[in-house]
């Protein structure tokens, strides 16, 4: 049951961090959204040092959460491209406050 004293913007924060929460999730996004597509391989390497298995489970669920699109191209060999969507790309002015704001976190922990 909600308690009726908590600050609304908790739960709505709450519902953002359970779609966009994880290590790698944001740094996916942040890179979809400003370099546009990419594929597998690329983004490995943009993201290290993330495992493939990893980066395979976190676009599987910012896809399943309509964050990215997965294209497969039926090819030999098989390419795949992995872009954002329109809801993500609403997320880049978030994405680069947090980017700016990166920074102030490594003055408190130095």
């Amino acid at each position: 049951m909600k308690d009726d004293t908590t600050d609304p913007t908790v739960y709505q924060m709450a519902g953002f961090t359970s779609v966009i929460g994880g290590r790698w999730k944001l740094g996916i996004l942040c890179t979809l959204t400003t370099s546009g597509k990419a594929r597998f391989n690329e983004l490995v390497e943009r993201l290290y040092p993330i495992t493939p298995t990893t980066l395979t489970r976190q676009l599987r669920e910012l896809e399943r959460d309509g964050l990215v699109n997965r294209t497969q191209y039926n090819e030999i060999p098989p390419r795949v491209e992995y872009a954002a969507t329109e809801m993500s790309a609403t997320l880049g002015p978030v994405l680069a406050t947090i980017a700016e704001w990166g920074p102030t976190l490594s003055l408190i922990h130095t």
